[in-house]
C-alpha cells in the first residue's frame, strides 16, 4: 500500500478513504507507518483487535437493532413498502418474518420458474436479509421478496433476484474480492484450534447476541482457526499510536456489520482521533446518506478540520423514500430541480449516494 504512494512520487503521506475491511486495512497501514499518514477516513469500522483474534463477537452488536429498523421503516412507509400488507405494525411483521423463517428450515419453498428450481430455505433467506442490509436502497427489493414469500408466490424469485451476491461488472462472488477476502482475514487472524469443541461457548456467544445474524457470522470463525497457514508478514503490533494526522472515524449507529462501538474502540488507541457519529441504517456511512456526515468528510480532507467530539450527523435521505438528491433538498433549500444540480449541496449529495452503490461489493478503499 505504502509503496503505491512512494510511486505516486509526490509528498510520501498516505490520504485514505477505507470502508469495512478497508479500515482493517487502514488501521493496520497507520499503526505501521503513523509519520507517514495524512487524512485517512475509516469508515464502518472493524475493530482491528477483534480482526487479528478472528473472535469479532463485537460484529454483531447492532445487526438485530438495524434489521429492527427494516420492519419499523416499512410500516412508516406502506406505500413503497408492500410487506407493510402483512401485519398492522413492525412487531407483528418482526415476528411473522421469523416464523417463516423457521418454517423454511424445515420445509424449504421450492419453485420451478422458466425451467430454473430455486430453493428458498433458513440458510437462503438470511443470506438475502444479509444482503439488503447492507445498504438501504435495497429495502424495498428485500421487502416486495418476502411480502410475495408469505403466500408462496412463484414470483418471489424475480423479486428478490437483484439481491443475489453479484458484484461490479457482472462479477459473482466465487470470482472477484468476495472469494478473497474470507482468505485474507483467515490468514491474517492469530488464534488457531483443532479442537473445535472448545468453541462451542464461543458460538453460543454469537448466537445470544443476535438472532439474525448470529448463526449466519459466526461459522467463519470455525474458518479462521482451522486455516492451514498465516499469511506471510501478518501484523503483530499494537494499535497505539500517535499519527502524523489524527485519523476521523466515521460509525453508523445502526450498521449490521460494524457497530458504532467498533469505531470507538478502534479510535481510542489512535491519539488525537476523532469518531464522527452517522445516525443512518445500513453498512458505512454512505448507505443512507447524510449531507451532515459528507460535508465533514469533506472538510476534513480538505483541510484537515476534524468534527467537534461527540459529533452526530443524522441522514437526508429517509428509509423506503426512493427519493434523489435532488428531491430530497429541494423542499429544504427551495431550489428547482434545474438549480439544484449546480448547487454544492446537490452536488456533494449526489456523489456520496453514487459511491453508495459501488462500496457494499468490491469497493474497501479510495
Amino acid at each position: 500500500m505504502m509503496q503505491i504512494v512512494d510511486a505516486l512520487d509526490e509528498d510520501r503521506l498516505l490520504r485514505y478513504w477505507g470502508f469495512s475491511y478497508g479500515t482493517a486495512l487502514g488501521a493496520t497501514v497507520a499503526a505501521m507507518f503513523p509519520d507517514r499518514m495524512d487524512k485517512v477516513v475509516l469508515d464502518g469500522c472493524l475493530n482491528p483487535h477483534d480482526y487479528y483474534a478472528g473472535i469479532d463477537l463485537e460484529q454483531v452488536t447492532d445487526s438485530d437493532s438495524s434489521f429492527d429498523g427494516f420492519f419499523t421503516g416499512c410500516v412508516a412507509h406502506p406505500e413503497a413498502c408492500e410487506l407493510a400488507q402483512d401485519a398492522p405494525t413492525a412487531a407483528d411483521l418482526k415476528r411473522k418474518f421469523y416464523d417463516l423463517l423457521y418454517a423454511l428450515k424445515y420445509e424449504p419453498f421450492v419453485t420451478e420458474v422458466k425451467g430454473n428450481t430455486t430453493i428458498f430455505d433458513y440458510n437462503s433467506v438470511k443470506a438475502l436479509v444479509q444482503t439488503a442490509l447492507y445498504s438501504t436502497t435495497t429495502w424495498p427489493i428485500l421487502a416486495t421478496g418476502l411480502h410475495r414469500l408469505f403466500t408462496k408466490n412463484d414470483t418471489a424469485v424475480e423479486a428478490l433476484l437483484p439481491l443475489q451476491p453479484k458484484l461490479p461488472g457482472g462479477i459473482y462472488p466465487n470470482e472477484g474480492p468476495e472469494a478473497y477476502l474470507g482468505g485474507i482475514r483467515a490468514s491474517d487472524v492469530n488464534f488457531r484450534t483443532g479442537n473445535l469443541t472448545s468453541l462451542y461457548p464461543i458460538l453460543r456467544q454469537f448466537f445470544d447476541k443476535s438472532q439474525i445474524f448470529g448463526d449466519t457470522l459466526s461459522p467463519n470463525l470455525l474458518t479462521y482457526v482451522q486455516w492451514p497457514f498465516r499469511a506471510k508478514g501478518a501484523y503483530t503490533g499494537d494499535f497505539h499510536v500517535k499519527t502524523k494526522h489524527p485519523i476521523l472515524f466515521v460509525g453508523s449507529d445502526r450498521d449490521a456489520f460494524t457497530p458504532l462501538v467498533s469505531a470507538q474502540n478502534a479510535s481510542a488507541g489512535f491519539e488525537g482521533s476523532v469518531v464522527l457519529q452517522h445516525g443512518g441504517y445500513g453498512h458505512t456511512s454512505v448507505s443512507q446518506p447524510s449531507l451532515c456526515t459528507a460535508k465533514a468528510i469533506r472538510a476534513y480532507f480538505v483541510n484537515g478540520t476534524l468534527p467537534a467530539s461527540g459529533t452526530k450527523c443524522e441522514p437526508t435521505f429517509g428509509l423506503f423514500s426512493g427519493a434523489t438528491a435532488e428531491e430530497e433538498l429541494a423542499p429544504i433549500a427551495n431550489f428547482t430541480k434545474r438549480t439544484l444540480k449546480t448547487d454544492d449541496d446537490g452536488v456533494l449529495l449526489s456523489a456520496i449516494a453514487r459511491l453508495n452503490r459501488r462500496v457494499p461489493y468490491g469497493a474497501h478503499g479510495l
